[in-house]
């Protein structure tokens, strides 16, 4: 006898039809999406030589997680609606958004005329997403259902500067760094405040605490993308402050990586891989400007934690696979 599910308009569906497989498709993807969309760029970083391997490959399947993340919403409205009211998955519906940015980057050089198009539409996209959280958690905000995935709406949007080389819209860019970067600073110190005397994050969310590592690398990475002329005052201030919170989500991975394994893990991925971009590109900058000595110690840290993102990547992703495709789930 066949496996059925009901949806939410009444219909019933067998268990393992494709409507139903793509309810089940997790809204945490996007996060995933992103970070194996930004590992393939950072790689085509490192080894120029074999970017052709890394960056359109990896683009690709990124881009194919947030295409089943939208067919997920385009078939059942229900389920964007219940999430973009709940305090922890409306906060990284944005992450689809941003990982269509970094596909769009990977495409520019062979498809520039979609390519732009694309991009235009994610970061629009990702403003109409962070409209959305603001608009639900005011509702009733309560500051113990902060947790750090709640960067994510407003600094996320970041990463239009980190995928804008090429595309254009430089004024667009700089409002929005600029937006991004003054909502982290003023974010940071309300968020410590809320980790520190406030009640302990929940299990279920336990895993957005890696997320902690991303927005100063983020940022850093960002400005040193879009700046002809970057300020070392404001570098002197991200890039130890990107260091220590990347530090502190790898002293939490003793306790991160013990929790069942979940979705939510894939918050895991992309502040691991961000933080190594930022280190690049700053190891360069240094190089550029003759501080050699400073630049391989950084070019030797940001090694060291493309290592670990690499790892962090490669196994949350066997994971999901594992997870979704699962007899127990399928």
């Amino acid at each position: 006898m066949s496996v059925v599910n009901q949806s939410a308009d009444g219909l019933i569906m067998p268990e393992d039809s494709f409507s139903a497989r793509l309810r089940k498709v997790p809204t945490p993807l996007g996060g995933l999406a992103l970070a194996i969309a930004s590992l393939g760029a950072l790689w085509a970083f490192v080894l120029p030589e074999f970017g052709y391997l890394l960056k359109l490959p990896s683009a690709i399947i990124a881009g194919l997680m947030v295409l089943a993340v939208v067919l997920k919403f385009v078939s059942n409205p229900d389920l964007f609606r219940d999430d973009l009211s709940h305090p922890v998955l409306s906060s990284v519906l944005p992450t689809c958004a941003m990982a269509t940015m970094m596909v769009a980057q990977a495409l520019l050089l062979h498809m520039p005329v979609f390519a732009k198009a694309l991009w235009l539409v994610a970061v629009f996209t990702h403003i109409l997403l962070f409209i959305g959280f603001v608009l639900q958690r005011v509702k009733d905000f309560q500051l113990q259902h902060m947790v750090p995935s709640w960067f994510v709406p407003p600094v996320g949007i970041i990463v239009a500067a980190v995928s804008s080389t090429g595309m254009g819209y430089e004024t667009l860019v700089s409002v929005l760094f600029t937006f991004g970067l003054t909502c982290y600073f003023i974010k940071l110190p309300v968020m410590f405040y809320r980790l520190i005397f406030k009640e302990a994050i929940p299990d279920a969310a336990l895993p957005t605490f890696a997320i902690m590592a991303a927005p100063a690398s983020l940022s850093l990475a960002g400005y040193l993308t879009i700046s002809d002329r970057p300020s070392y005052l404001l570098i002197a201030i991200l890039l130890p402050l990107a260091i220590f919170m990347t530090g502190l989500v790898y002293i939490a991975f003793i306790r991160l990586l013990r929790l069942p394994f979940s979705p939510g893990y894939a918050s895991f991925t992309f502040p691991m891989v961000i933080g190594s971009t930022a280190l690049y590109k700053s190891a360069d900058l240094l190089g550029k400007q003759g501080y050699q000595k400073l630049c391989d110690i950084i070019n030797q840290l940001a090694g060291f934690e493309l290592l670990i993102a690499t790892v962090i990547v490669v196994y949350v992703a066997m994971r999901y696979l594992w997870f979704y495709f699962s007899p127990r789930h399928a």
